[in-house]
């Protein structure tokens, strides 16, 4: 069960776990409505009900249950975000989820249920595009390594400016 809490901001609660979606402002939030549709939500353990960053997708699958998965290679200042796993195991990349947004595996049935009739309305990019994406942080326990799952929005944004070429030096004059 849901419950809201507040004015300016919700602080939803489903079972043990609860998300803080800030509500007003031009700030990016958090759909709380998505965590019912998260498969498998007991493997997660929440580290920032709303967390916004920046990077570059890096692969894109999906998988069994439904959803899908990228890595994104994050932009500096985000690095904190990661941990052991996500350096060994996905190349030093964060793991951003889109859920219920691809087929459900048949052998998949708490995956079905989850998702159900929902189908998930995040865009997704092609690899190398750069993008800001907002969503819950969570540790997977599963795996071992730090995610936005489920993200609530993702948006392209312009490339990182490139610092401007040096400028030609004039040859130095030969003293002789």
């Amino acid at each position: 069960m849901w419950t809201s809490v507040g004015v300016a901001s919700s602080i939803i609660v489903f079972g043990a776990f609860s998300i803080v979606a800030l509500t007003g402002g031009a700030h990016m939030t958090c759909d709380a409505s998505l965590w019912p549709h998260v498969h498998d939500v007991q493997r997660l353990e929440i580290t920032n009900g709303c967390q916004t960053v920046t990077g570059v997708i890096a692969t894109i699958d999906s998988s069994a249950d439904g959803d899908v998965e990228m890595q994104l290679t994050l932009d500096p200042g985000f690095g904190h975000l990661l941990n052991d796993g996500n350096v060994t195991k996905l190349n030093g990349n964060l793991q951003i989820e889109a859920i219920c947004q691809a087929p459900v595996r048949s052998d998949q049935p708490d995956a079905r249920r989850t998702c159900g009739n929902f189908r998930g309305t995040v865009p997704i990019p092609a690899v190398g595009a750069r993008v800001q994406v907002t969503g819950v942080h969570v540790l997977d326990s599963n795996h071992g390594w730090m995610e936005i799952h489920p993200i609530s929005a993702l948006t392209a944004v312009a490339a990182s400016p490139q610092p401007p070429a040096p400028s030609p030096q004039p040859p130095a004059s030969s003293p002789y």
